[in-house]
């Protein structure tokens, strides 16, 4: 009984998480990465990315979003990847900054 409580919670805690929003979306065409602040159970604050693909349904104009690339979604994908990754680095590089200024004014 333990195990299905626990397994439960988490499927309740991993769906609190998705529907958090996302702190930045990058598009390009069909393709999208999602960007998220996240926060380890240390505390450690830390971005990282989703992929998704949107699709909508010619016979029946029923619209979604996918985790699954198709090869011709390639250059697509890298460049969202490159643009999410960059994303971060910027922003977490600004973060550091902060905390370093902020520490320094509390001194």
């Amino acid at each position: 009984m333990a195990d299905q409580v626990s397994s439960k919670e988490k499927k309740q805690k991993s769906e609190e998480i998705e529907m958090a929003e996302p702190v930045s979306v990058i598009r390009k065409g069909a393709l999208a990465a999602r960007i998220w602040q996240r926060q380890s159970p240390s505390g450690y604050a830390y971005f990282d990315f989703s992929l998704s693909r949107s699709w909508k349904s010619k016979s029946t104009d029923k619209t979604g979003y996918s985790r699954n690339f198709f090869e011709t979604n390639d250059a697509d994908l890298l460049e969202v990847i490159q643009k999410a990754s960059a994303w971060i680095t910027s922003n977490r590089i600004q973060g550091v900054v902060a905390d370093l200024v902020s520490t320094k004014e509390a001194a």
